[in-house]
């Protein structure tokens, strides 16, 4: 990417391991969005102010804490007052985990997630309808 060009496009990221989010945080710069990437919740959440509303939000699903991706999905929407998209990867499978992604509307990726078909993902759910 232009290191000039501005983003128009916002990326919320949580993922406790730090390596992944610093892949990831590299991977979706590269594709033109600015990322507030963390590895916990409470630091998303103290650092949105001033930022605009998300575009999009990727968690992980097993967070410190007692966090899951869902609770951290719920979480950055109400902070925001606004029911932003999101997409959880992880690498469960169950019952209960899909029954939260569906009452939440929220996205889930099964890991491993190639980077093209992620970002087919994300633009797919972020799209002007």
């Amino acid at each position: 990417m232009d290191v000039n060009a501005t983003p128009d496009r916002f990326a919320v990221v949580i993922d406790d391991e730090s390596i992944i989010l610093a892949g990831m945080e590299i991977m979706l710069d590269t594709w033109g969005y600015r990322v507030l990437a963390a590895e916990d919740v409470e630091t998303v959440l103290a650092k949105l102010p001033g930022h605009p509303v998300p575009d999009v939000i990727l968690s992980d699903y097993r967070l410190r804490d007692g966090w899951s991706g869902i609770t951290a999905v719920r979480a950055v929407r109400e902070a925001c007052g606004a029911d932003i998209p999101a997409i959880i990867l992880t690498g469960d499978t169950g019952a209960e985990l899909m029954a939260a992604a569906k009452a939440e509307q929220v996205r889930i990726l099964h890991k491993p997630v190639q980077p093209n078909d992620l970002r087919r993902q994300i633009e797919a759910l972020i799209a002007p309808a």
